[in-house]
């Protein structure tokens, strides 16, 4: 081959260009006499490795646990002594109970729960007071996210045992209540 034919082809492949592989050879070729369009190149197989799915694009990954918390519950609700602001008697009524829990999952995905619940308590009076007793069935469910993005959710459950004196017919509830239960998650594969 001869020498100049050598270094235009070392200057042509070593210079910078936007153009593809393709391109430059249907460039190269044209320029020492034998035209062909890119469409005439021969077409080279993508290897199945770059067909592979990226993770991000890989199914969606469920995963579930059990998850536990203390609420602390809050309500309160007017009770009436049947026996009057002087008298014995019974006293009786419904109390509406609220409470959030925060909660870690296993793989660190948070959320804040709020349980609601209907206590009935119910007692002895004298003078417009005394003690009263009741049990609330505690249930909700919330949101989780993980990195700030929504990826299931939690549910929980408990039971609260009442027991407080009402003075003047007017019950406010606080309680510490343990709560359990489990949570679903759907996050994109690793």
């Amino acid at each position: 081959m001869n020498k100049l034919l050598v270094l235009t082809l070392a200057a042509l492949a070593s210079t910078a260009s936007a153009a593809t592989p393709l391109e430059n050879a249907a460039s190269i070729a044209a320029q020492f006499g034998a035209p062909m369009s890119i469409a005439e190149l021969p077409r080279v197989a993508t290897p199945p490795s770059a067909l592979a799915p990226r993770a991000s694009d890989a199914a969606p990954q469920n995963t579930s646990g059990s998850v536990s918390g203390y609420a602390y519950v809050s309500g309160n609700g007017f009770l009436n002594c049947s026996g009057g602001p002087n008298g014995s008697g019974w006293m009786s009524g419904w109390i509406n109970l609220r409470g959030d829990v925060n909660v870690t999952t296993a793989d660190g995905a948070t959320g804040t729960v709020t349980v609601t619940g209907t206590a009935f308590v119910n007692g002895s009076c004298q003078n417009g007071g005394g003690f009263v007793n009741g049990n609330a069935n505690l249930s909700g469910s919330g949101p989780l996210y993980k990195a700030g993005r929504y990826v299931g959710t939690a549910s929980l459950s408990g039971n609260a045992f009442l027991s407080q004196y009402v003075s003047g017919g007017f019950a406010w509830i606080n309680q510490n209540v343990f709560m359990n239960g489990r949570y679903d998650e759907t996050t994109a594969a690793k």
